[in-house]
């Protein structure tokens, strides 16, 4: 079975390419011997040559000449000079002009001669391969580059878009609501008891499109940057007690317990407090909807090891599909239990995220399904808020 030529050595004496070729004859790679450097150039057009060795001292180019011209048509092939002179000129052009990888004095040693051929052809190898490598890196991050702007492109497309729209629909939903209002009301007549049921279906429709709309200005003009926090440094014991305060009624009415746990001494922390009651209420509030028994228990303790605070939000509801955590935080998602309760958006949870990522905080989910849930978030004790996400 015939070897690829890999190698080809260029020296004007027959005995030494005859030696060569009895040392390289069980490598796994072929080897052509010349004492015509044309003949060997010619090789290099033909073959897919990884190291060049020529002999220094020949009748009408010198190893050097001959290894600077393939230096310079083949750059990437490796070179190694045999000369049986100590001539430090030589030496000296051939590590300057010849661009040698090494040369070697005759008489050579075996083993020494082979393993420098070896270590050559792995370095034309590594050095291929590094290039490929590089290129193609090269070639995936223009595409990622591309890409990326593309992405953006389209995302600041959609967000003109969400907001555009969300403008435009609040007008005729404000009219729709208005009139469903006043017919509900029965100052144009009586109405029947299906026609009334349809109406305040009609009515709930509307206000869940309502809060849609919001839903999605509100995300819109955090994701773009445009919604600026008014930091200040707040008790989140008080602001914590507010909203359960706010929320108690509605767990109540359910039959569900909602306590508060707030551990002593908390350090004031940079928020904003609008903006930290819309995050509580969203999420006590989507606790209370999906328990249907025992209820909910909202601690905040400080983490001193973090320089944070945590605040957590525990029910005893029917939990979370490990599949389908990942998917909470994200936009329109509605998953399990919640698609069979009526007026969420979707959005709620990822509003959340953007609040607390604002803040320069956390937050996360921890459930087990059967076994409840608990929506925590941190927030930083010093103010690391960011401007735009």
């Amino acid at each position: 079975m015939s070897k690829d030529i890999k190698v080809v050595v260029l020296d004007d004496e027959q005995n030494i390419l005859e030696s060569l070729e009895r040392l390289f004859f069980k490598e796994d790679f072929g080897v052509f011997t010349t004492t015509d450097h044309k003949e060997a150039m010619k090789m290099l057009e033909k073959e897919k040559i990884k190291l060049v060795m020529s002999d220094q001292r020949m009748p009408d180019i010198t190893g050097v000449e001959f290894l600077k011209q393939v230096k310079e048509k083949y750059p990437d092939v490796m070179r190694i000079l045999i000369t049986g002179h100590t001539d430090i000129q030589s030496a000296e052009d051939a590590i300057n002009f010849g661009g040698v990888y090494r040369f070697i004095n005759k008489p050579w040693n075996s083993d020494e001669l082979k393993g420098a051929v070896r270590q050559a052809i792995k370095h034309y190898d590594l050095v291929i391969e590094n290039r490929n490598l590089f290129d193609s890196t090269k070639i995936k991050n223009e595409e990622l580059e591309i890409l990326n702007r593309k992405l953006k492109s389209m995302y600041e497309v959609q967000k003109d878009f969400s907001s555009t729209v969300s403008h435009e629909l609040r007008t005729p939903l404000a009219s729709i609501k208005s009139t469903v209002d006043l017919v509900l009301s029965g100052a144009p007549g009586p109405l029947s008891e299906d026609q009334a049921k349809f109406l305040n279906k009609t009515r709930s429709n509307v206000d869940r499109l309502n809060r849609l709309i919001n839903d999605i200005l509100d995300l819109t003009k955090m994701e773009s940057g445009k919604t600026q926090l008014n930091i200040i440094f707040s008790d989140m014991g008080i602001v914590l007690n507010e909203v359960v305060e706010t929320q108690s009624y509605v767990a109540k009415e359910k039959g569900l317990y909602l306590k508060c746990e707030i551990a002593q001494e908390l350090p004031k922390v940079p928020v904003d407090v609008d903006k930290m009651h819309q995050v509580l209420n969203n999420l006590i509030s989507n606790a209370i909807k999906f328990t249907e028994s025992g209820g909910i228990t909202i601690s905040c303790n400080n983490l001193e090891e973090s320089n944070s605070i945590e605040i957590r939000i525990k029910d005893t509801g029917p939990g979370i599909k490990v599949e389908d955590i990942d998917k909470l935080f994200q936009k329109f998602q509605q998953i399990g239990e919640s698609i069979k309760h009526v007026g969420g958006t979707g959005l709620g949870l990822a509003i959340c995220k953007e609040i607390v990522n604002r803040h320069g905080g956390k937050i996360w989910v921890e459930s087990e399904e059967g076994k409840g849930s608990s929506f925590c978030f941190l927030l930083p004790i010093q103010e690391r808020r960011k401007e735009s996400i």
